[in-house]
């Protein structure tokens, strides 16, 4: 085995095994962060210098996305006027690894001055972010992984570690649900899924392709053509929506009728039937049908186009399965 190998495998077991210490030693400090947080009517603004910082950017970030108003603060800024942001509501959430850090300390003892609640997150409650804290989350006293020892590596997982453990709490607390976190995240692929609906993704106004069924075989042709869907919506002599006519028809019409020129559309349409002469009316959905569900319809009933209704029951647009593929909608893979 090579050294860089070895090293590897070292390091990520190093910090595993610190992390299932992390996690048998939350305990009431950890439920009481996650009650005063849970009961924040103000932001969760979060702090940290150095590699401790970063972490705190990332855990800005994922309380917001998942219901928690946050935003990062950074400790120097916020002593040279960021600290107009904070309001008495506010809670701040403080990372370091030994609770010493001088600029992290200067900016707590500014920032409790005007009202708002601390937790930290640290290695010693004997520390002066600890004692600045209303509630301290401790993270165990464990050497960094690595040759050295040195670099923040295992401090900094555990902090991470930590904070995202607070986070899921929280969204566990308010009852986020996952239609809510797609709001926060629309175009990611589980925003697409719970968010874009049919109407997002209509062919409609001059790309919809509609024929009376009392026109010709060529004025149907001559219409699909021209708006190149693979379909035509038939309507009645009131333009109410009678059915589709697609690609797939017009080859079984031309395969199963000697003179289909000649027929009107509603011969057309009822000789081009897999069932014998029947016209059942195809399947429609409305507007506001989330896409994925569109998409389900699709591929359960293997066809590629759904039609949407008015009011009045005439064709307003369709949705095809190729629009909704390349908008990027998939069908979840839990069956949600």
């Amino acid at each position: 085995m090579s050294d860089s190998l070895r090293i590897g495998r070292e390091v990520i077991e190093q910090e595993a095994k610190a992390l299932e210490v992390l996690a048998s030693s939350l305990g009431e400090s950890f439920e009481k962060a996650v009650h005063l947080l849970s009961k924040v009517n103000g932001r969760v603004l979060v702090s940290g210098v150095g590699k401790s910082g970063s972490i705190a950017q990332k855990v800005a970030g994922t309380l917001a996305s998942t219901g928690t108003p946050a935003l990062f603060i950074h400790p120097i800024e916020a002593l040279h006027g960021d600290l107009g942001v904070v309001g008495p509501e506010d809670v701040l959430l403080a990372l370091s690894k030994s609770g010493h850090t001088e600029e992290l300390v200067r900016f707590l003892k500014h920032f409790k001055r005007l009202g708002a609640s601390i937790i930290s997150v640290c290695e010693s409650l004997d520390s002066p972010v600890a004692k600045l804290s209303e509630v301290v989350v401790l993270i165990p006293e464990i050497n960094e992984a690595g040759p050295l020892s040195l670099a923040p590596t295992t401090s900094a997982v555990l902090q991470l570690a930590v904070a995202d453990a607070l986070a899921m709490s929280l969204l566990d607390s308010r009852g986020f649900t996952e239609e809510q976190f797609a709001r926060f995240h629309p175009e990611g692929s589980l925003g697409r899924r719970l968010l874009v609906r049919c109407e997002d993704l209509l062919r409609e106004g001059s790309e919809l392709p509609v024929i009376s069924d009392e026109e010709t075989v060529p004025q149907l042709l001559v219409e699909m053509n021209g708006k190149g869907l693979g379909l035509a919506c038939i309507v009645d002599s009131s333009g109410v929506f009678r059915g589709v006519f697609t690609d797939g028809d017009l080859r079984r019409l031309l395969t199963q009728c000697p003179s289909p020129l000649e027929l009107t559309v509603n011969e057309a349409w009822a000789n081009s039937r897999r069932e014998n002469g029947t016209t059942s009316v195809p399947i429609t959905v409305e507007a506001d049908c989330l896409a994925v569900d569109a998409l389900g319809l699709m591929r359960d009933h293997q066809i590629t186009s759904l039609v949407i209704l008015s009011e009045k029951g005439q064709p307003r647009g369709v949705v095809r399965m190729e629009d909704l593929l390349r908008e990027g909608i998939q069908e979840s893979s839990t069956g949600k």
